[in-house]
């Protein structure tokens, strides 16, 4: 059975199914305020809900078990990719809301979460045996290039978390204008500063930067050791490189796995259970003014000596995270 919440918009979703069907029905609540099974398939109208509703909504979906999507029926999603790094399955837009909604659509779509549902669980065991081997071994000599990797190769990467912050909302204190112009200098300075380590500028959102950093001994210590300097001169960097005149800290968060890699920019259909682990890492558990570790990270990716700079700081979705000591500016 399907399930679709629409708080403002439930007569047009019922007029856009079939007239007579006994596979979905549409309510006028959310799913936080049902039970929800870890088998049915819920769909979730995002356009009558606030932010903090909307997050209150996706935790409970995520933790239900059940394969969710989203219905945007007045196309006032800017980014519908967002939804996928939270752990949606569909996107259901304006123009197919109008088109009429038919079973096999949904069928599709279920089939594909099923899939993804399947990767996932042989990625995550492929991972944690990965954790458990002492003898991990990192591959040696000088990296490629990005251009020798064909797109749907699926292999072994590392990835970098950037994001910045000030003491309040930086869209909003600075305007649309400037913050578009902070987000270009922002881009340069991280690709200009990474790019002796091979790192890749992946995906790029309003908030946050992720680099794909090649699997070898030498370009991710050089990446650590770059990120932390970058957090130890975050205040400095920010007025001549970024042209803030406020306080900015920047948020580093790493992790290592598996992805199927596609060129930047076509990164939207890509379904990696380390790509929405990193996002989680870097936006739930990391820290201003930190680099935050999964224990993913093999110990030998760490430079020589700088093991003593992390701390435990407790376990995010089944993995232990460690935080780097706090820098005094």
């Amino acid at each position: 059975m399907i399930y679709i919440f629409s708080s403002k918009n439930a007569a047009a979703l019922k007029r856009a199914l079939p007239q007579k069907n006994a596979w979905a029905e549409v309510f006028s609540k959310t799913p936080a305020e049902n039970d929800i099974n870890a088998d049915e398939q819920i769909y979730l109208d995002v356009s009558g809900l606030s932010n903090a509703a909307l997050k209150k909504t996706i935790a409970s979906l995520n933790n239900s078990g059940a394969f969710w999507g989203v219905i945007d029926p007045k196309g006032i999603i800017e980014d519908p990719a967002s939804f996928f790094f939270q752990g949606a399955c569909d996107y259901i837009g304006k123009d197919l809301v109008k088109k009429g909604l038919d079973k096999k659509r949904f069928a599709e779509a279920l089939s594909w979460a099923e899939s993804r549902a399947e990767a996932n669980k042989a990625e995550k065991t492929v991972s944690e045996a990965a954790q458990k081997k002492k003898d991990h071994v990192l591959p040696t000599g000088k990296f490629a290039g990005w251009k020798k990797i064909r797109a749907g190769t699926k292999g072994a990467f590392f990835f970098l978390f950037v994001s910045v912050s000030g003491k309040s909302n930086l869209r909003s204190m600075i305007g649309e204008t400037a913050f578009g112009v902070f987000k270009k200098r922002l881009r340069d300075f991280l690709q200009k500063n990474f790019k002796e380590q091979d790192a890749l500028l992946w995906i790029e959102t309003d908030e946050s930067n992720l680099f794909l950093v090649p699997p070898r001994s030498e370009n991710i210590h050089a990446a650590i050791e770059k990120a932390l300097k970058i957090i130890i001169n975050s205040r400095l960097i920010g007025v001549e490189n970024l042209g803030m005149s406020i306080p900015v800290d920047f948020t580093f968060a790493l992790h290592y796995g598996n992805t199927t890699f596609q060129a930047p920019g076509k990164t939207g259909a890509i379904i990696s259970e380390s790509v929405n682990f990193v996002f989680h890492l870097g936006s739930k558990k990391a820290e201003a003014g930190r680099l935050t570790i999964s224990d993913a990270v093999p110990e030998e990716a760490i430079p020589k000596g700088f093991l003593d700079l992390f701390r435990s700081a407790g376990v995010l979705e089944g993995i232990h995270i460690r935080h780097s000591r706090r820098f005094v500016h």
